[in-house]
Formats: structure tokens, sequence, C-alpha cells
């Protein structure tokens, strides 16, 4: 949503945003307008209300990681200029917005740090580990 939304509401689910590299790389500054932009309008909604909010990010925040596993510590090793980054720090732009609201408003968030999603009508070439898989399979 990247326009204010004006409802009452108790809880919100943020899982809004192009999550697949080859539309996000065909539009990034739509990309990162959607991660940004709708996480400030319903994190603004919250406020508003008083409800709870779940942001839905990503491995990705994570960058190309030294450490493995990952930890909720690891801060991660990112490039915030590839031609990825808008995705990577869009979700990271939405982490940081999320714990500023939470800090200065006392809005009750959650995240969580998706891997490796997928599901109806996902394109077999969008570029993501599982369809990778399948591609590979079928071929």
């Amino acid at each position: 949503v990247t326009e204010p939304l004006l409802i009452e509401v108790d809880q919100i689910y943020h899982l809004a945003c192009p999550a697949s590299p080859i539309f996000y790389k065909y539009n990034p500054v739509k990309t990162i307008k959607t991660n940004v932009i709708g996480t400030l309008n319903m994190l603004g909604l919250a406020k508003r209300v008083g409800a709870r909010i779940l942001l839905t990010s990503t491995s990705e925040v994570y960058g190309d990681p030294l450490v493995h596993p990952q930890d909720e510590s690891y801060w991660g090793n990112v490039n915030p200029i590839g031609v990825r980054s808008c995705y990577d720090e869009g979700k990271r732009v939405a982490e940081t917005l999320m714990f500023d609201y939470h800090r200065q408003h006392g809005i009750e968030i959650r995240i969580a740090r998706i891997f490796n999603t997928y599901g109806p009508r996902m394109n077999i070439d969008d570029g993501r580990v599982v369809s990778n898989f399948i591609a590979q399979a079928i071929r």
C-alpha cells in the first residue's frame, strides 16, 4: 500500500513487496517504494488505531553472509548498491522503521524473516531457489 489507508483494525499483516528478482530488477524504484512507503503507511495506520503489526522481511537482509548459520545477533554482509539492493535495502529500511516506531510510539511489532517462499502462480523462471530447483529437475 503506497497510499495511506483509512480503516479500523487491531492487527496488520504487512506482506506486500515484489519478491521475484526478475520483477524487482525490472522496476527497482517501485520495489523500494513498496517497502519503504508501504511500511510507513502501515506503521501510520498502526499508530493511529493502536494495532499491532507484523512485517514479513527476508533472509536477504543478511546480504552475502560470512557466518553460517546466521543468528539474530548477526548484522550481515550487505551490498547497498548492487542490482538486487532495491529489495534487500528496502527490507532493511522497513525493519528499521518498525523498530523506530516501536521505540518512539510504543507500537507492538513483529518481524518474520522468511526464507525461500513459493506458492501458486509462481513462474518457473522466477529466479528464486525453489523455482530454480523445479526448473532444473524438469529439464
